[in-house]
């Protein structure tokens, strides 16, 4: 089946007529549900597919991408435009999920079902879920092969017919697996293939429309036990002419006022996040955006200058408000650092989102309790509560793998019951979200705009039992 992509057993013939077809598959926007645990899905441009169809272009492929997620498309209707193409890929989990893929792949199992039944064509999946269990998957899908890891390099070569790293494929009834040894460099990229995706369907609720994601960074130098970090390989950078050139592009060519830099660790590379606010300060553009950062990685001087840039939120892992389970999971950072990170980030005057997570190994719910309350106490623009996922790939799955039985476990729960995480989350988000206190914070803070949008996305969440 697989032999068609050796050079040695097809003498590297390739068409570069052949028509790539690129696939994001529709989780259902607001909600889509793994057990009795709804998830929130985004509306975010699929980043790496527009990579991979950047590289493909640039080697004179024809290449189209179908974002189902942005334009609302059911497996029959891509079906339907699936006409015509050489290969597809789908993927899973485009970048803004590389981390934290979704759990239920049943949708995503739909469209490679449809396409299979309806296509005989050449069919690739790629993303964190073949990434953590390729063999699994590859007997799921009935792929050609599976993509490990980073996807660009990988598909630029199955489609020039070169020998490749970073699949897991079937020949003689055997599984083979080829782990990608050679990383991305992100400097080779050409600027992701904005234009064909649908630019104007792109939001992002606490910034707006006119969205789009960017990326600085691969990778995180911090070893947090529960991060999911395989699709990444090691920390690197682009180059800050690489990285503004992108952003000057999406705001000249397609009208982009707002932005995700979607790096695990903004603010980690001091020079890059400089040279970036110095641009945007400089050309005065219409343009905010937001980014995730270690509470521990920011100083006032930084902030005071993201802020001038544009920067509206930051987002913050904390995780626990209990010390003892921070050293735990690996987080190397303590309490008092995370509260100057939030009091330093509010001088500001940037808004945050602080996310937490209940079910760690060892947890207790006095140690819950304390999230709770420290949540409360940092007094953040936004939180957010989850319950902890031991994801294939990560230490956290490593320490209780043996209590587990499914593909892609949802929550460790030899402590408490998935009943009982449940329950602590939506307990975290009515004493965060109902305290007086807050609410007369949020109009002192001349934020009364903001309450509109906390109360949507806090209803639409806690009443997530009626989707």
């Amino acid at each position: 089946m697989f032999k068609r992509l050796f050079p040695e057993l097809n003498q590297g013939v390739f068409s570069i007529t052949e028509k790539i077809l690129l696939i994001n598959p529709n989780y259902n926007y607001p909600f889509s549900k793994q057990k009795d645990l709804p998830i929130f899905n985004r509306v975010w441009p699929p980043l790496s597919v527009a990579n991979c169809a950047a590289l493909l272009e640039k080697e004179g492929f024809h290449v189209e991408i179908i974002d189902a997620n942005a334009e609302g498309l059911s497996p029959d209707q891509v079906v339907n435009r699936a006409h015509g193409f050489n290969k597809i890929f789908i993927t899973s989990s485009s970048i803004d999920r590389w981390q934290c893929p979704h759990l239920n792949i049943n949708p995503f199992l739909e469209f490679v079902k449809k396409i299979r039944e309806k296509r005989d064509k050449e069919l690739y999946v790629m993303g964190a879920h073949g990434t953590v269990r390729p063999k699994e998957i590859l007997k799921i899908t009935k792929a050609d092969a599976v993509i490990i890891g980073e996807p660009e390099l990988t598909i630029l070569d199955i489609c020039k017919g070169n020998k490749t790293e970073g699949i897991c494929y079937e020949e003689d009834g055997k599984k083979i697996l080829k782990e990608r040894k050679t990383p991305l460099d992100l400097n080779t990229l050409p600027i992701p293939a904005f234009h064909l995706l649908p630019m104007k369907r792109y939001f992002y609720e606490v910034l707006g429309r006119n969205f789009t994601l960017l990326e600085g960074s691969r990778g995180c130098p911090f070893n947090c036990i529960f991060c999911l970090k395989k699709m990444y390989g090691k920390y690197r950078t682009k180059s800050s002419q690489n990285l503004i050139r992108e952003i000057e592009f999406v705001i000249n060519e397609f009208g982009v006022k707002n932005a995700y830099f979607m790096d695990l660790e903004f603010t980690t590379n001091k020079k890059l996040v400089n040279d970036v606010c110095d641009f945007l300060i400089q050309e005065k553009f219409d343009f905010n955006w937001t980014c995730q950062a270690r509470l521990d990685s920011v100083d006032l001087k930084i902030l005071q200058k993201m802020k001038r840039a544009g920067c509206k939120i930051i987002h913050f892992g904390v995780e626990s408000g209990s010390s003892r389970i921070l050293g735990k999971i690996n987080k190397k950072i303590d309490l008092k650092q995370i509260e100057r990170g939030i009091k330093l980030t509010r001088i500001t005057d940037i808004d945050t989102v602080c996310f937490f997570l209940f079910g760690f190994p060892s947890e207790t719910i006095n140690d819950m309790n304390k999230t709770i309350e420290f949540a409360k106490k940092l007094n953040s623009t936004y939180a957010s509560f989850h319950v902890a996922a031991p994801y294939p790939g990560t230490q956290f799955f490593e320490m209780v793998k043996e209590n587990l039985s499914e593909l892609f476990p949802i929550a460790y729960t030899q402590s408490h019951s998935f009943s009982t995480l449940k329950n602590m989350t939506k307990k975290a988000f009515f004493q965060f979200y109902f305290r007086p206190s807050f609410i007369l914070s949020t109009i002192l803070s001349k934020n009364i705009k903001l309450l509109p949008k906390e109360l949507k996305l806090f209803l639409s969440y806690v009443m997530r039992e009626k989707i």
